[in-house]
């Protein structure tokens, strides 16, 4: 009878000791901490934690004033122009131009890093990949109120590259949610073609760095203040596929964003978290490129980077990421490298 008790005791404890392992392998339980909700959502709530990320990671504002009565020709050293024609700017639905001293907000988008940050991916509307010179966000303002061009105007605007600037170039306008979303990511954002496709204009300076020697760039008439960029589609006779990225369940779609990030040009595409799944996937990706994918979390008051090198894009693709635990100052770091 001990001899019956002692073996029943021991396969218990076997078994509660495999299952335990069992369940360590899958998700680990941190008592009394946001990392135990594994639930993903059909649709991202604006308060979900990985919107978050939109207001910490945003690079800073060039703010500046100008008088819209007469324009203004302003220049940001090496790498930005900006010019206003005079009576160019108005409030919505007024008769008149906005005069006097109005608010000049501007962002460089120059590097892959900048696109992350504000989570604007160079992709369009039907999911068609592009490769972005650079990009900027202009916004004007008076009294508190967002003005626009008066119907026939341009903003006049040369950006940097910080490439070499590349050739049939055109004009992009960012497609934004209506209304346009004052906190958090816009997940509806796309990039759309100017209706003038003509190739934009490019332009080289020397440079007063020794380091660099030359400044490259693009100059574009923008019809539309906002997200203004230089693109060009893709190559689209390379076949494509779709790339998967799977993450440990603590990583769901309410706290992480996932980008596909191309090695050798500058091009950011959003990975989409798939509910039914559990894991982020984007499609259309080209194959045989090498590409980044890069994880961003927020849980709690602490921060997550995931990276995966993919040297080779594959027919069947599908890989794991292994989010590490840093400061957001590491992540933006990092994001200043690409």
């Amino acid at each position: 009878m001990k001899k019956l008790f002692f073996i029943t005791a021991c396969l218990l404890t076997l078994l509660f000791t495999s299952c335990n392992k069992e369940l360590s392998d899958n998700f680990t339980v941190y008592p009394n901490s946001p990392l135990n909700d594994t639930v993903w959502v059909r649709h991202v709530g604006i308060t979900a934690a990985v919107n978050d990320l939109f207001d910490l990671l945003a690079p800073n504002l060039i703010i500046d004033s100008f008088n819209a009565t007469t324009g203004a020709s302003l220049h940001y050293g090496d790498t930005l122009d900006v010019e206003f024609k005079p009576n160019s700017c108005t409030a919505p639905g007024a008769s008149a131009p906005s005069a006097g001293q109005v608010k000049l907000e501007v962002i460089l988008l120059k590097s892959k890093g900048d696109f992350i940050k504000f989570f604007k991916p160079t992709t369009t509307e039907n999911g068609s990949i592009l490769q972005s010179g650079g990009g900027l966000f202009i916004r004007v303002t008076k009294e508190g109120k967002e003005l626009s061009l008066v119907q026939g105007n341009t903003v006049k605007v040369r950006f940097l590259d910080t490439d070499s600037a590349k050739v049939k170039m055109q004009g992009f306008y960012g497609k934004e949610s209506n209304p346009v979303l004052v906190k958090g990511i816009d997940t509806s954002f796309s990039w759309v073609r100017d209706t003038d496709t003509t190739a934009l204009n490019t332009w080289n300076k020397p440079s007063t760095n020794p380091l660099i020697p030359s400044f490259y760039g693009y100059e574009m008439n923008s019809k539309n203040l906002r997200w203004i960029s230089a693109e060009r589609y893709i190559d689209s006779t390379v076949p494509r596929t779709k790339v998967t990225a799977v993450l440990s369940p603590n990583f769901t779609n309410k706290n992480t964003a996932v980008f596909a990030v191309f090695a050798n040009q500058k091009t950011v595409v959003n990975m989409h978290g798939d509910f039914p799944s559990r894991s982020f996937y984007a499609e259309n990706i080209p194959k045989g490129i090498a590409v980044k994918l890069i994880s961003i979390s927020k849980i709690g008051g602490d921060f997550y980077l995931g990276i995966e090198n993919v040297g080779s894009v594959a027919t069947v693709t599908h890989h794991t990421l292994k989010p590490e635990k840093k400061s957001l100052k590491d992540i933006v770091a990092y994001l200043n490298t690409l």
